[in-house]
């Protein structure tokens, strides 16, 4: 493969042939070969996906390994992809995500700024994955001429093994990192997938206009969500004292969930727990009015990545973000459902 790269040219020339045929019955079927050992209980559905171009031939080529559902099309999620450089010097094998979108019929890489802060989100996130190696690159160099796809995979990365190809390690070598990446991944998936509670919101919306559920739900019993909240809101309002506010959990009476007052302050917390990233909650319309009307006196905290035993349940850890003072951006807000008055 590295070899061919010098001999790139967009037509279907015999090194192209020849190249094409490595990538996809080759390193297709290498990658197709590690499924079993790769495969786990929160990753069922891995599968192989390689690409040399569609029609003419393409720079960068590239094998993946990815989750079918969360990631059906190399433009869409995250996956854990081989991709080789554009002079034939190194093949890194990287966890990134999709660097493309459809726009009138036609592929286009996404803004590199956008890319790069969701890949610096995921990177920190991860970063206590990546300490157990050094060897572990968070950049890479694809030294691309031909078209703007190197970059959008440069910048679509989070992290990347590279191998140079006068020394390609071994092949135990080479199924380690891949099996340590396939890990990374899940547990990225965790991270930054749809929120449950978003995800659950979705089906309720669903379930209530007579539509069919469009997956598997949250995945977490009453019990579970109640821990995950508590968990915050214990959170949040030692956060809160700690700042001398005096606090009151409020949330069973009232469309917020903190009342705090310190001296003449009067604050009206809301609070939000998830086991995911926490880059999307879900907001009643209620909560929603209550903030148009109190604000500047609103604050939003966040607690995301809760560990949660399901054994308890308990739920322990999280990170903490606060939002002060905290005003809802309506070009943030995504309506669920409506109600519709009928003709």
């Amino acid at each position: 493969m590295l070899a061919l790269q010098p001999d790139f040219n967009p037509a279907q020339t015999p090194e192209m042939l020849n190249r094409g045929r490595l990538i996809h019955d080759d390193l297709g079927a290498w990658l197709a070969s590690q499924l079993p050992d790769l495969t786990s209980p929160t990753l069922p559905d891995l599968a192989v996906n390689t690409s040399d171009g569609v029609g003419l031939r393409t720079e960068i080529p590239w094998a993946r390994v990815h989750s079918e559902a969360r990631s059906p099309r190399a433009t869409d999620g995250w996956y854990v992809v081989y991709l080789f450089d554009a002079p034939g010097t190194a093949v890194y094998l990287t966890l990134m995500q999709g660097t493309t979108e459809w726009s009138n019929n036609t592929a286009r890489t996404r803004p590199l700024t956008e890319l790069a802060a969701s890949s610096a989100r995921a990177r920190t996130a991860l970063a206590s994955s990546f300490e157990s190696r050094p060897d572990l690159l968070m950049t890479i160099d694809l030294r691309g001429k031909a078209s703007k796809r190197a970059k959008g995979y440069q910048a679509g990365t989070v992290a990347a093994f590279r191998y140079p190809r006068e020394a390609i390690p071994a092949e135990d070598v080479l199924v380690a990192d891949l099996r340590y990446l396939v890990r990374v991944l899940d547990r990225l998936h965790t991270l930054f997938d749809t929120p449950p509670e978003v995800v659950e919101a979705l089906e309720v919306a669903d379930r209530t206009a007579g539509r069919r559920a469009r997956g598997q739900g949250t995945g977490l019993t009453t019990a579970e969500k109640l821990a995950v909240e508590r968990r915050a809101v214990n959170e949040a309002t030692a956060y809160l004292e700690g700042e001398g506010y005096t606090v009151v959990d409020v949330g069973a009476t009232q469309s917020y969930d903190l009342d705090a007052r310190r001296g003449d302050e009067h604050l009206f917390v809301e609070v939000k727990g998830t086991t995911s990233a926490g880059e999307e909650v879900i907001l009643t319309r209620a909560e929603v009015e209550l903030n148009a009307r109190e604000h500047p006196n609103t604050m939003l905290v966040v607690v995301s990545e809760i560990a949660l035993d399901r054994s308890g349940p308990t739920a322990t850890g999280g990170h903490l973000r606060v939002h002060h003072p905290w005003l809802v951006d309506p070009s943030a807000l995504t309506p669920i459902s409506y109600r519709y008055r009928t003709p």
